[in-house]
């Protein structure tokens, strides 16, 4: 998104009620920018106030605390705005490059009576993109993830790393990995991210900006000189991210992150995610496994459904089964396959499956989304739940291998 469109929309965030991304938004826009950068000092201060202001679990900042910080972001943006001459008018999206590939790539695993396994898996990488692995457990999701991020060898099929270093050990100052169940650190948040930063050339000034400002920017501020016991597990998270990000790698693998987050740190999270991907400066290419399939597919611009370890689909999330001849949707309320058929007609409910959950409807490809609830509502059917999951990979969770 060019630079001046990222101005419009912190504008409307910081006017409406989403000072949380407004803050994050200005910080990304002064780091990305040179002619910003004299400003990123006041962005961090102001994502700090905000940071220290608003309470934990609180949807978000009111009162006068509220209209103090509008105000400072105000000036911020007005004073980036004088500055809008030298930002580009119609910035053209950097041309992704590739980090990441494979090509029919597999593993094996035996033992116990037991056999599985993983493969074969083509895929590319790129900067800027968000990669998402979904699938049930026990797939192969964190195998594979474990071969991108260099922990696990392969058995057969080829990988390559375009832009890092060949020697293995070296490649792995590339990539970033953090698993779905983090180790106990010691000392303090702040000690972790400063020794983390050092370890990887930021040292004297350089080292504490990048440190204060990551804490800043995850929403860590005021947590910088806590330890391990005195976080909660969400924050733990929000935590490893941190110690990852902070000296910005090529490549960032992720296994089940949100598995164990409420609803509202998953959002915050994912969002996180999203742009860190798409950083003008420094764009990351990230792949994450998950089982909450609507929250990835919202974010990613690829995905990879496991099932036996195969791979059912791997490509775009937009194309995902656009050639197909029928719609899925899942229902729920005062409803049975009489009442479906009565209200659609016959032809028009190919099938109907129920979960145990929810009532999944397979319609013609010609009945879309409008016309069933159309035709629900005209024969006074009440809904509690309805969702389109025609292009979402969900359908595959219910297809037979």
């Amino acid at each position: 998104m060019p630079a001046l469109q990222r101005l419009e929309e912190i504008y409307a965030l910081a006017a409406g009620t989403d000072l949380s991304l407004a803050t994050r938004r200005l910080m990304d826009l002064c780091d990305d920018y040179d002619a910003l950068h004299e400003l990123r000092g006041e962005a961090m201060r102001l994502r700090a106030a905000y940071n220290l202001s608003r309470e934990l679990g609180a949807v978000e900042l009111s009162g006068e605390q509220a209209q103090a910080l509008k105000a400072q972001a105000s000036a911020l943006i007005a004073a980036i705005a004088e500055r809008s001459a030298a930002l580009p008018v119609n910035e053209p999206d950097a041309e992704p490059r590739t980090v990441y590939w494979s090509q029919g790539l597999t593993k094996r695993f035996s033992g116990g009576g037991h056999r599985f396994g993983l493969g074969p898996i083509d895929l590319e990488m790129r900067t800027g993109e968000i990669t998402g692995v979904v699938g049930e457990n026990g797939n192969g999701k964190t195998t594979l993830l474990r071969q991108i991020a260099g922990l696990l060898d392969f058995d057969g099929g080829s990988q390559g790393y375009p832009l890092s270093p060949a020697d293995p050990y070296e490649r792995r100052g590339t990539i970033a990995w953090i698993p779905q169940r983090s180790s106990r650190w010691y000392g303090t948040l702040l000690q972790n991210l400063r020794f983390t930063a050092s370890v990887h050339g930021f040292h004297g000034a350089a080292n504490e900006d990048r440190v204060q400002y990551t804490l800043h920017r995850l929403g860590l501020t005021r947590f910088a000189n806590l330890t391990w016991p005195q976080l909660s597990s969400g924050y733990k998270l929000r935590f490893e991210l941190a110690r990852m990000v902070v000296w910005r790698p090529r490549i960032l693998v992720l296994d089940e992150p949100i598995a164990n987050l409420d609803l509202q740190a998953q959002q915050l999270f994912l969002q996180d995610l999203k742009h860190l991907a798409a950083s003008a400066r420094e764009p990351v290419s990230i792949i994450l496994s998950s089982q909450q399939l609507h929250e990835i597919e919202a974010i990613a611009d690829h995905i990879v459904f496991l099932k036996n370890g195969k791979p059912m689909y791997s490509g775009s999330t937009k194309s995902f089964d656009q050639d197909r001849s029928s719609n899925v949707f899942e229902l729920k309320g005062a409803l049975d396959r009489e009442r479906l058929v009565a209200a659609l007609g016959s032809g028009n409910v190919l099938a109907l499956d129920d979960t145990g959950i929810v009532l999944r409807l397979t319609t013609p490809r010609s009945i879309g989304p409008r016309e069933v609830l159309r035709a629900l509502t005209a024969a006074d059917v009440e809904l509690s739940y309805f969702r389109d999951i025609s292009t979402s990979t969900r359908k595959l969770f219910h297809q037979d291998s």
